[in-house]
């Protein structure tokens, strides 16, 4: 008997007609075994995402199969009217979605929604439904099952509705379970967690997995055997060793050496000398706090504070990086907020150049920002939609004066285009014209308009494909250099950490729980948090995997 589950064969999935038609998956096949994990590894656009939702029959309206055939246990799932394939979804193969925030009903507790999959395929009563909702939810790790199963999502943390997603999926007790990207938007001690748990229920189950990630490290985990996907086609297929020792294809080989490292950053050796002295001290940070007030009763009376930052203290130098590292929660961006001034601080000094920015009045402060500025997380939802890249670029120089004349300011917009990898024409589009790591060029091309001395960089990287963080990285490195630009880098990547910081702070509860020079932090870390933190980043062994 043979072992395949699943055979995917010249899946072909296109979107337009006629002269406009694109294959988005494109003769793409592959075969999955009982019991295995196959990894689809690729960047965004990849077409890993449509690969899935075509073996599922779930595209939105505007795809369509054009060819090709899915076998699952010999059955041809095209060939399947509707009706029937409803009692393939869920009950043979169940699906984890990305983001479980938009994929979870917010009306429904969590009882009902995977009691909606138990009632559809196992045919249990309400009280059967209701038991075994408990007993999944206990199996993914939800403490107090029998409390948490009446709780709507927007009561459970991010990797806790992953958790939910995973019981949902679970609950058909599929052959084989689709999990699309399934730790993206969690933290790393929550991502280790997430991938523990599916290996264990793999284990219990003997399911297998179809696991889309554009992770090298997760891939590195997870996988039996890898497909790397580039433009709808897979480019290059291995068992997971073969890959790790010998990859081939030229993209495959790109996307291993985009990994940010500490040994990437020995080998270019391109480091940025820092002179930590008083006088090229940029920033200094003494005893930030923000506190936000809990109010309850009648008459909202304060009985206690949220301390988002307590009691941070961080020194930034002409030419460094510091990286504050720490998990969603723990006061990162509210502190770089904080630093610039853009919400109220509770106590502390924010010392820039010795001068304390909170003692300024609204006019010296906006002169002052010109040398401090920001780069968001989201570059999309950072610039204003209806702006050409020119104005959104030229905005802080009116507002400073910079330029003499609107020529001036537009020589200087298109040198800023091209210090940053894009081109003059660029500035007549708007935002949407452009791809998430083109964005954020744009915004770092805003931030240097103003030739600022210090860029807090909010999770810059974290949105973008490994191929794009390479750039952008390799971009703010070459800045610096040139520039002798200070660098607050916040991020909870402890790879770009490796690669491009010079000191790290971690940060746990508002709190700056061990703070240091990279290497010392990094490879000799004294405090529990950071141990914990260091030891869950999923790391390429690549002698273990020969």
């Amino acid at each position: 008997m043979s072992d395949s589950l699943l055979e995917v064969k010249h899946l072909t999935t296109c979107i337009g007609t006629g002269e406009n038609k694109v294959n988005v998956v494109d003769d793409v096949s592959f075969t999955i075994n009982r019991g295995e994990t196959f990894v689809l590894l690729g960047e965004s656009g990849s077409g890993k995402s449509l690969s899935a939702l075509s073996i599922m029959r779930l595209l939105p309206a505007a795809a369509k199969i054009s060819g090709g055939e899915v076998i699952l246990k010999g059955q041809d799932l095209f060939k399947l009217p509707e009706s029937k394939m409803r009692d393939v979804r869920g009950a043979k193969i169940g699906m984890i979605f990305q983001e479980p925030q938009t994929s979870l009903n917010p009306v429904l507790t969590a009882g009902q929604q995977i009691g909606e999959t138990l009632y559809r395929h196992k045919s249990l009563s309400k009280t059967q439904c209701l038991k075994r909702s408990i007993e999944l939810l206990d199996a993914v790790g939800i403490p107090e099952p029998d409390r948490r199963i009446n709780e709507y999502p927007h009561q459970f943390s991010g990797g806790m509705k992953q958790r939910i997603m995973i019981a949902m999926a679970l609950a058909g007790e599929p052959e084989l379970l689709i999990a699309d990207e399934p730790t993206t938007a969690l933290d790393v001690t929550i991502q280790a967690q997430v991938l523990e748990l599916l290996n264990k229920l793999q284990k219990d189950t003997g399911m297998a997995i179809l696991f889309i990630t554009h992770d090298l490290g997760v891939t590195s985990q997870m996988a039996d055997h890898v497909a790397v996907m580039k433009n709808g086609k897979i480019v290059e297929a291995k068992d997971k060793q073969s890959l790790f020792a010998k990859p081939e294809h030229p993209y495959t080989l790109q996307l291993f050496d985009a990994i940010p490292s500490w040994e990437k950053r020995q080998v270019e050796n391109n480091e940025v000398e820092v002179k930590r002295t008083d006088e090229q001290c940029l920033l200094k940070v003494r005893d930030l706090k923000v506190y936000y007030p809990i109010r309850k009763g009648l008459f909202k009376k304060i009985v206690g504070n949220v301390r988002a930052v307590d009691g941070v203290s961080i020194d930034v130098h002409a030419g460094e990086t510091v990286a504050v590292v720490g998990e969603s929660g723990s006061g990162k961006t509210t502190m770089g907020k904080g630093i610039l001034q853009l919400l109220h601080t509770t106590d502390g000094e924010v010392l820039y150049e010795g001068q304390n920015l909170s003692a300024l009045d609204a006019a010296d402060l906006r002169k002052k920002r010109s040398e401090i500025q920001i780069v968001f997380q989201d570059p999309y939802s950072s610039m204003n939609p209806r702006m050409m890249i020119r104005d959104i670029i030229q905005e802080g120089m009116l507002a400073q004066g910079i330029g003499e004349s609107k020529q001036q300011r537009d020589q200087a917009t298109i040198e800023l285009l091209e210090q940053v990898g894009l081109l003059a024409e660029h500035q007549n589009r708007y935002p949407h014209e452009f791809s998430g790591g083109q964005r954020q060029r744009i915004c770092i091309a805003r931030a240097l308009a103003v030739k600022p001395k210090l860029i807090i960089c909010d999770e810059p990287t974290s949105a973008l494909d490994v191929s794009v963080q390479s750039q952008i990285l390799a971009l703010l490195r070459s800045l610096q250099k040139e520039h002798q630009l200070g660098y607050l880098f916040i991020t909870h990547n402890i790879s770009v950490v490796e690669y491009i910081a010079h000191t790290v702070a971690v940060m746990y509860q508002g709190k700056i729980v061990e703070q240091g020079d990279v290497e010392q932090v990094l490879m000799n870390p004294q405090n529990e948090y950071t141990k914990e933190l260091l030891s869950a980043v999923p790391r390429i062994n690549f002698e273990a995997i020969a």
